[in-house]
């Protein structure tokens, strides 16, 4: 695959991808990583119900342990499903500042990257050469891209410490 945010380092920019390419791409991933994890959950949700899981003593905690490997993974798939949920009805109208469901190619760390804005994370994808990550709007990028326009030049206070970003197109 070819690397476009190499391109941009020459000059040449190259067209970004379709949004509704890019939705579609999320859902499909989205839709993808909600099968897996529910089967994950449903080998978890037996472990913790199962006979083996049963405590043989006052210090066994294999069920305990279980019951709560079991609830972090209910709480995935439900986290997934809303993700899911959110693709499905999103629209595709273009955006003039950063929303909820905003693409947007950011200069940062002497690179292009493209970023679409969500509610909350999903996986990221790759989509006609260009690697597509989904930000949640309550994320400290999300949150300092918030009514960002293009040619906005931003500090972002994040874990790794203040990153400077260059919004080039919305979208």
């Amino acid at each position: 695959m070819a690397d476009r945010s190499a391109a941009s380092l020459t000059g040449v920019r190259a067209p970004l991808p379709p949004k509704v390419a890019v939705i579609e791409a999320l859902l499909a991933a989205a839709r993808e990583q909600c099968a897996a994890v529910e089967r994950v959950a449903a080998m978890a949700r037996d472990e913790a119900s199962g006979e083996e899981s049963r405590a043989e003593g006052q210090y066994d905690t294999r069920a305990t342990e279980a019951s709560y490997l079991a609830r972090g993974q209910a709480e995935r798939v439900a986290d997934l499903r809303r993700t899911r949920s959110w693709l499905e009805g999103v629209q595709a109208p273009p955006c003039d500042s950063v929303e909820v469901g905003a693409m947007v190619e950011v200069r940062m760390r002497g690179r292009n990257e493209i970023l679409f804005i969500a509610p909350v994370t999903a996986p990221s994808v790759d989509v006609e050469g260009w690697s597509v990550r989904v930000v949640a709007f309550a994320s400290p990028l999300g949150g300092a891209l918030a009514d960002a326009v293009a040619g906005d030049d931003l500090e972002i206070d994040g874990p790794q410490g203040t990153v400077s970003c260059e919004v080039l197109t919305v979208c």
